[in-house]
Order: structure tokens, then sequence, then C-alpha cells
């Protein structure tokens, strides 16, 4: 489903110690372990006895801030619509998850995306999970989950230059004036899954699953669309493709709220990266991405198309 690495020796001992916790496994499997690159979590494929599976470990950290028991539960609830590959075991005490591997199946990427056919098919998949009537446990809120993250940055005890949290934290006063707006959000809360990058979603012949639900939870439908443009990489016009697929048309309103909304979904994305460096979880890719997200959200702060979006939305 990904690229195969070679896990380390304590990564073996890690993935091993985990197998045996799991029931119903073969006993005594001579069990091929490859690394799966992942980012903030540990991911392996498994494979023995004529089975194979992707086992993930949490990563240092995480349990700060996500709710391993939620995730279970959702996960299992999108498994049983088949949104997602089987789930075969997940231990909400530690966050130790396996699920089916589905041979041949390949991730999306921001190039994949530009197929309009698999472009729509990946809007299409969020939509069906939106309108799914799927009852997920807890709820995700833009603003309490970004003022979330600089908390916990800087409850970190690092130094906050590294972590950038003045920068962070005036640009979370610059875009206070929002929170009117993009909190009280456009209709009631939906099944989302939070992280629909594109590398989440993996194409099986027609099929299409979508991968790591640890973040889902009832939500804004509008947070899913505007994290597909951002890790997307999506211009104006294939913005509004995507709300047109998503909608059925590209209204001028909608095409302002997915501006504003986009523009802190990345603020909380540097913020997230900024806990990530503080728990040394990750930590060059998340630098990498912490100034990636500052850079562009002050860039965005200072266009004459921000005005203009505020008043349209």
């Amino acid at each position: 489903m990904t690229e195969a690495l070679r896990p380390t020796n304590d990564e073996t001992a890690d993935a091993r110690a985990a197998l045996t916790r799991i029931p119903g496994l073969p006993g005594g499997a001579d069990w091929q372990i490859e690394r799966l690159a992942s980012l903030t979590n540990r991911t392996f494929r498994i494979a023995g006895a004529g089975q194979a599976f992707v086992l993930r470990l949490p990563g240092p950290g995480t349990e700060r801030y996500i709710d391993r028991a939620n995730e279970a539960a959702n996960a299992a609830a999108v498994t049983s619509i088949g949104l997602a590959p089987e789930l075969v075991f997940v231990e909400p005490s530690s966050g130790v998850m396996l699920t089916r591997y589905i041979p041949g199946a390949s991730p999306l990427s921001p190039g994949s995306l530009e197929d309009p056919a698999q472009f729509a098919a990946a809007v299409r998949l969020l939509r069906r999970l939106h309108e799914s009537g799927l009852a997920f446990r807890g709820v995700m809120r833009l603003y309490p989950k970004l003022d979330e993250y600089l908390r916990l940055a800087g409850q970190s005890g690092r130094a906050e230059a590294d972590l950038r949290l003045p920068e962070l934290l005036t640009l979370r006063r610059q875009v206070a004036p929002l929170e009117p707006i993009l909190g009280l959000g456009w209709g009631p809360t939906k099944p989302c899954h939070i992280d629909p990058a594109p590398h989440n979603f993996i194409a099986a012949g027609e099929r299409l699953y979508l991968l790591d639900w640890e973040y889902a939870a009832m939500c804004e439908p509008l947070w899913d669309l505007a994290g597909l443009a951002i890790e997307g990489g999506l211009d104006p016009d294939r913005e509004a493709k995507l709300l047109e697929i998503y909608f059925g048309q590209a209204e001028k309103t909608w095409r302002s709220r997915l501006y504003l909304y986009k523009l802190v979904l990345r603020l909380l994305a540097a913020s997230w990266a900024a806990v990530q460096i503080a728990d040394a979880n990750s930590p060059e890719p998340a630098k990498a991405l912490l100034d990636g997200f500052l850079a562009r959200v002050a860039e965005e702060l200072g266009r004459p198309e921000f005005s203009r979006h505020l008043a349209a939305a």
C-alpha cells in the first residue's frame, strides 16, 4: 500500500511484541516484517502463514491529544460500511491496531489527483462518509483544537524559538476575528475523517479506501474538503471543481468559506507540527511542515483576497 522500508532491530522487536498480544494470529508464525512510510506513528507490513496485515504502533506523545478508544469505535464503524480495510484487532488502551493488508493497493498522491476520475472518486468517498449517518465518537472543533495544540506545545518545556511559538501565537490573534464565522459552521456536524491527505486514500482496482482514522470525529464537513484541498495542492480552479463534485455547484460563497477554512486549518497544522517537535516525534519532517504552514498563513493574511473572501463568507 505504500513504500516498504527496512525496520531497525528495535522496531522489529516492538512489532513482534505487539503481535504476541493479538489473539487469533497463527501461533509461532515466522512473520516477515517491513516498515511502511509514516510520519507520527510506526506502521509495518506483517506477512506470514499465507496472510498479510498492517500493524500500527502509536508514536510518542500521541496519547496526549488522540483518544484511542474513540478511534477504535470510529474505525470499526467505517469498516462496517466498507470505507476502510478490514479492522482485525484494536487495543484501545495502547492504540495498537491491526488491519488487513490489501494486495496491489497504492496510495493516491497530489499527482494522481490530477486524474479527473481519481479526483472525483476521492471527493465522493468523503461525501459518502459525511452522508453515511454514522455517529462517530468525539467532536472536533477548529478553534478549540488549535488552542489545544498551542497549549500542548507551550507546556513542553522546549525553547519557544524552537517551536516558533511567538509567531504561532501572533497568527492566532490575527485569525481570532474569523472564529465567530468558522466556529459556528454551516450546518450540523457529520462524521469526518479530519486528515484526508492523498496518501490516506488507497486505490485497489476500482475500489477506493480511506486509511488512518485516529483523528476522526463529528465535525464540520468543510474541514475534510479544506484538508483535501491543502494536501492535494489544489489551485482555485480545481477547488471549484471539488465544490462542484461535492455540492453539485461551486457557489462563490462556498469558495470563500473554503478559503477561510484553509487559512485557519493551515495554522492548526503548524501548531500540530510544533507538538510533534516538542515530543521529538519525527521532528525534522515536522519542522518543515511548521515552517511551510507558518509562511503560507502569514502570506495569505496579507493578501487582498483575504478581505474579499471574508466579506463574501
